[in-house]
């Protein structure tokens, strides 16, 4: 999903420390629900740590995926839809459907219509950060966001901070230091120098 088109917003950053803990949290929760999955599927490509991670917790030895995307001019006017397909089959079986992160809440919905055409036993759903704005709530989540902000996990940090780099040069702002500081000001990073300097030279 692209970043928000907004002038200033608040990101979080988070590191892969955290995301480990939070999977096996998360992992604890879903356990002691009694819910006892016997496929984990995760959504591509913010899905897949985590559901590898909840695989290993609860045991769980089938692993499969699909991808949804977006497309559309503007945010307001996305549409998500199933890139690639699930692969594996999941009639009469007992589903954890496993994402990053509740947003809009599309890519859950859609990826659950797919899923259920399959005609699996159940499908439970499982996101790390469940943001209040979505129109679909997960079965399980750790964390939840009640006022918006923008969430960076680890693996796709370098895109997202590629694209608020872009965001403020095409906004003029091009030496390091103003680029650091605005960082910081617009979307509360506070990054390292050295990172902004291999950043900044992919971008040319």
């Amino acid at each position: 999903m692209p970043l928000p088109a907004e002038e200033k917003f608040r990101c979080d950053l988070l590191s892969w420390g955290r995301i480990i803990k939070d999977s096996q949290k998360l992992s604890r929760i879903i356990r002691d629900s009694g819910y006892c999955p016997e496929i984990v599927v995760a959504i591509g490509r913010g899905g897949y740590v985590p559901a590898r991670i909840l695989c290993d917790c609860l045991l769980v030895h089938d692993l499969a995926s699909i991808k949804v995307e977006h497309w559309g001019t503007a945010v307001m006017n996305e549409k998500a839809f199933v890139k690639y397909p699930l692969c594996a089959e999941i009639r009469g079986m007992k589903v954890l459907l496993v994402d990053d992160v509740t947003d809009t809440g599309d890519t859950l919905r859609v990826s659950l219509q797919h899923l259920e055409a399959l005609q699996p036993r159940e499908i439970r759903t499982a996101v790390l950060i469940h943001k209040t704005c979505s129109t679909v709530i997960p079965h399980y989540y750790l964390r939840k966001i009640i006022k918006w902000r923008w969430v960076i996990f680890p693996w796709h940090t370098r895109e997202d901070l590629t694209e608020l780099i872009k965001k403020l040069k095409a906004g003029g702002i091009c030496d390091e230091e103003h680029l650091r500081r605005s960082m910081k000001e617009k979307y509360r990073i506070d990054l390292p120098i050295q990172t902004l300097r291999e950043i900044s030279s992919m971008i040319g």
